[in-house]
This record gives C-alpha cells, sequence and structure tokens, in this order.
C-alpha cells in the first residue's frame, strides 16, 4: 500500500457514514505496517441468511511480513484476528524502523530493506542482511524499553524502542542517518483501517466483493492504488521507479468516474475489511460470496447470471446449473455466519 492508498482509505473510514448495523472498530492489524502500525476493523455478526459459495481459487501461500518493508516468513496456517495475522507468536508487521524524529522508515526511502530477512526461532526473530552480522530480538520486549511517538501516513501511534543493539544494526546497514527499531502491542492505540489483504494477484478479483477462506469472511471496501514501493526489486534492493507502475498504468487505471478517488495511480489489489475472524491455511478453497438465496430462480453460470429452471432450495440444498445437458456451474448453498 502506498502513500496515496494509505490517505485515501484515511479518509474513507473518517467520512463513511455511519450506519445503525455496523460497529467498527480501530484496532490494531498488520502492526507496525503500511497500514501504520496497522489495525483493521470488524463488524458486529449479521443476522442470519442463507449465501451461496463459487469457489474462485485456492490459497498457494501465506506469509507473515514482522518488520515493515523486510521479507517476510511462510507459514502453512496463520489467525486472521483483530490484529491482523497471526502464527504462534508471529505477528504480521508489528515492527518498524523510523528515523530518531519518530517518522516511519519504508523502501520507499531505503530500498535495501527488501533484503533483511527474517527468520523465527524460539520465541526470537533472527534478521539477516548482507555484510551484516545477524541480530536476534526477543518477540516480547521489557516493559521498561521507552515508547516512541511515531509519525505514519500522517498519523500519530506508539511504539516501543527495540534497544540499542537494534538500532545500531539498522543504523550501520543503511548508513545514512540514525535509525531506531520499534515495537507495536495489542495494548496501543492503532490506526483506523480496513484493509487486510493488499496483494491480490489477478485482475478478475476486482469482482469478489465478499470471500470466505477457510472460517475468515472478508468484505471488499476499496481498490487498491499501487505506489512507488513496487518498483523496487526485491532481489538487489535498488529501486527503479518506472516499473511496473508505467505498465499497470497502460491498463489498470480506474473508471473517469473514481479519479477523485484513485487519481492517476493504477489499481492492483483489493483492501478487504475483516466481517468474520478465524483461521485460513495453504490450501484452503477461496469463495466468492454470492446473493443471498432469495430469488430461488437466480443460479450463476461462472461470473454471469443464468436463467434455469426454479428449484426448491430448501429441499435442494445444492443446486447445479445446466446448459444444454452440460453442467456448467455448481452452485452450493450454505447457512449464513452469524
Amino acid at each position: 500500500m502506498g502513500v496515496a492508498g494509505s490517505s485515501m482509505l484515511a479518509r474513507f473510514v473518517s467520512h463513511r457514514p455511519a450506519h445503525p448495523r455496523l460497529a467498527w472498530l480501530g484496532v490494531a492489524v498488520t502492526g507496525l505496517a503500511a497500514v501504520a502500525l496497522g489495525t483493521v476493523v470488524w463488524r458486529r455478526a449479521r443476522p442470519r441468511r442463507r449465501r451461496r459459495l463459487q469457489q474462485v481459487g485456492t490459497v498457494a501461500q501465506l506469509w507473515i511480513f514482522p518488520i515493515k518493508s523486510c521479507k517476510g516468513v511462510a507459514v502453512s496456517e496463520a489467525e486472521c484476528t483483530n490484529m491482523g495475522l497471526r502464527s504462534g507468536h508471529l505477528r504480521d508487521r508489528f515492527w518498524l524502523v523510523i528515523k530518531e524524529d519518530g517518522h516511519m522508515v519504508t523502501a520507499r526511502q531505503e530500498p535495501r530493506l527488501v533484503l533483511v530477512s527474517v527468520t523465527y526461532e524460539d520465541d526470537r526473530l533472527i534478521l539477516r542482511a548482507p555484510g551484516m552480522d545477524q541480530l536476534v530480538l526477543p518477540s516480547k520486549l521489557p516493559s521498561s524499553n521507552i515508547l516512541h511517538d511515531c509519525r505514519i501516513f500522517g498519523l500519530d501511534i506508539k511504539g516501543r524502542d527495540c534497544g540499542d543493539e537494534a538500532a545500531q544494526w539498522f543504523t550501520n546497514y543503511l548508513k545514512r542517518e540514525a535509525f531506531r527499531l520499534v515495537q507495536f502491542e495489542k495494548n496501543m492505540k492503532g490506526r483506523p483501517s480496513r484493509k487486510l489483504f493488499p496483494n491480490s494477484v489477478q485482475n478478475y478479483q476486482d469482482t469478489w466483493d465478499e470471500i470466505l477462506i477457510g472460517n475468515t469472511e472478508m468484505k471488499k471496501v476499496l481498490a487498491c492504488p499501487r505506489c512507488v514501493l513496487t518498483t523496487v526489486d526485491p532481489d538487489t534492493g535498488v529501486i527503479d521507479r518506472k516499473e511496473p507502475l508505467e505498465t499497470l498504468k497502460s491498463y489498470r487505471l480506474c473508471d473517469p468516474s473514481e479519479q477523485k478517488i484513485y487519481k492517476s495511480s493504477p489499481l492492483f489489489g483489493i483492501y478487504y475489511s475483516v466481517e468474520r475472524t478465524g483461521s485460513l491455511k495453504v490450501g484452503d478453497p477461496v469463495y466468492r460470496m454470492l446473493l443471498p438465496v432469495s430469488d430461488p430462480t437466480v443460479v450463476y453460470r461462472g461470473d454471469r447470471l443464468c436463467p434455469c429452471a426454479e428449484q426448491d432450495q430448501e429441499t435442494f440444498p445444492s443446486v447445479a446449473c445446466y446448459d444444454q445437458g452440460n453442467l456448467v456451474q455448481d452452485s452450493v448453498y450454505i447457512p449464513a455466519f452469524q
């Protein structure tokens, strides 16, 4: 997520009209992250209703990025909590590099951050970078460590200092000015955000308004405008500032009616809010959640509605659409989540 996307999302949330059925809570999500020591919001349980699921994919990989702009850690399963992805004590983007004045530092300013690898062993983070000895950090810091006022995408948050050794490690590695590493804690106030998964990988996902992975339910908020961070080569730490942005702009710009929201940024990926927390794992089906089963004549053919004979959906909980005798699309009905 870029500066434009973060600012836009913050405006979207702050100006969102009140809804009597929604109770939005700003809670830390991806920690000290692209979302500003990140946070996500969830919605109270919806009334019971029947939804239809259309499988649109399968989870191939799951990654947790403990430190903003550094390499991720592959996991086989994770909890999708009200504070973002968690695997054991490993949490997504709960650490952030800052300047001494508290302003965040990302690969936009220091592209070599993408070369810092992170492994997790025995409740410790082990950091490695080219030309550097490894740095070992505890996953939980002493409460005696000082708190810093941090500035992320124009918002103020708190972060606990990780100590002088970590500060000197990043200062020596980046070789530009003095830096410090801070950690977000779950009792700290984060920024209100509705982002969870920024990195969708295929453009047909633009139409996935509500999805279900494992027992985690998510709802589309906005498309994700891409920023200059996408031009950092993760293998070399060199920033190009052109590609893939220039190519994306040739075919992934917003509709003219949405230019006030997205401006000239190309769109690739989706911001989702967490409607129901849960768990997910590699191999889980990804379901697109379709219309409630209030109209028994509605059956889908791929992404399109197709006319089929009326069917008693109470008698037939699984309905299939046929075209000239050939099965076109299974339509599975399930009780809605509360």
